[in-house]
């Protein structure tokens, strides 16, 4: 069974070595591996091609795909994905790494199951420590969607092996522009699509945390929000998907969104796309339980019109931010 492995690759210099090692030594060998040169020019892909040079065996399964311009990790996503071919894929950013047995073990659980989607842990890591993140997979796809929503599972695609043939039939890939959150796109319309999820109780991804690459990416531009509001909007409306649970889940996490835009970004945005929120009621905000205190009363002082407590919130975040970094 074939096994599209796809890694965007922008600036990864410092990291890419170890990424792309870590995929040649799997010992699972049925792969393609498509690597997307989002024309970063750091010489990230010279990198790739030496060391497969080592690799002899395992080189005629590594495809390019080069970009002339920087289209973002979204579009480069999008494009490898649309180019693979094996019956399931995973996803892998080029400044993480897995361990040599996750395809071997994913593989076997999906076959086992037939399984349209299987689900590993993983590691938060830095240069000197990690730290375990077990996933807690619900029984059904609702539960899983919300738990998404709501940030107790984490969007991203590269500890989920996905059926491809799904995301062909249903025309699921990252919409270019939506460069924060891409995963979260696929995983989110892919999962109401999805028979049977299965759950590996291993942890196979190293999901690195450090460095000012995943720092920058950090700080989403509140456009980037908007998409995927709008985005998952028209999608539940398309498919008719009415479920309370989903529902209240997108309202927390539109809560999410409009509480960290009015703390860190524009304010005269934040009111031109109000309408984008669609938060009915103001204490709705306080339900949101991963929210830190700060971001729910923003967002409650904004829903309550009562500006002066906005403004006060974000000159205290300031405040903190500088002193912080004196």
């Amino acid at each position: 069974m074939l096994v599209s492995i796809i890694i965007p690759v922008y600036r990864s210099r410092k990291y890419i070595e170890k990424c792309v090692r870590s995929l040649l030594d799997q010992t699972y060998k049925n792969l393609e591996i498509i690597i997307v040169d989002d024309c970063g020019k750091d010489g990230s892909i010279d990198v790739i091609k030496r060391v497969l040079i080592e690799y002899p065996d395992m080189a005629a399964k590594v495809r390019f795909i080069y970009h002339e311009f920087n289209k973002g990790c979204a579009a480069a996503r999008r494009d490898g994905m649309k180019e693979a071919t094996g019956k399931y894929i995973l996803q892998v950013d080029s400044d993480d790494y897995v361990a040599p047995t996750m395809v071997e073990k994913m593989v076997a659980k999906a076959q086992e199951d037939d399984a349209d989607m299987v689900v590993c842990n993983y590691y938060y890591t830095t240069n000197d420590r990690r730290s375990l993140v077990e996933v807690n997979v619900p029984s059904d796809n609702i539960e899983f969607a919300s738990k998404v929503l709501q940030g107790y599972i984490h969007a991203g695609a590269w500890n989920k092996m996905m059926r491809r043939s799904i995301l062909k039939e249903h025309n699921i890939y990252p919409v270019a522009g939506i460069n924060m959150g891409d995963d979260m796109t696929i995983l989110m319309q892919a999962l109401f699509f999805m028979d049977k999820i299965s759950y590996v109780d291993d942890a196979f991804y190293y999901y690195n945390i450090s460095g000012n690459e995943r720092l920058s990416r950090s700080i989403y531009p509140m456009v980037n929000d908007i998409r995927l509001i709008n985005l998952f909007s028209e999608f539940f409306e398309k498919n008719n998907i009415q479920e309370k649970e989903v529902d209240h889940a997108f309202g927390l996490f539109k809560i999410g969104r409009l509480s960290r835009n009015l703390l860190f970004n524009d304010l005269d945005e934040v009111n031109r796309n109000r309408d984008v929120y669609d938060v009915s009621k103001p204490s709705q905000v306080f339900a949101h339980k991963r929210l830190p205190l700060h971001y729910k009363l923003v967002a409650f002082f904004y829903l309550k019109n009562f500006m002066p407590g906005v403004k006060l919130l974000r000159r205290l975040i300031r405040f903190k931010k500088n002193r912080n970094v004196q």
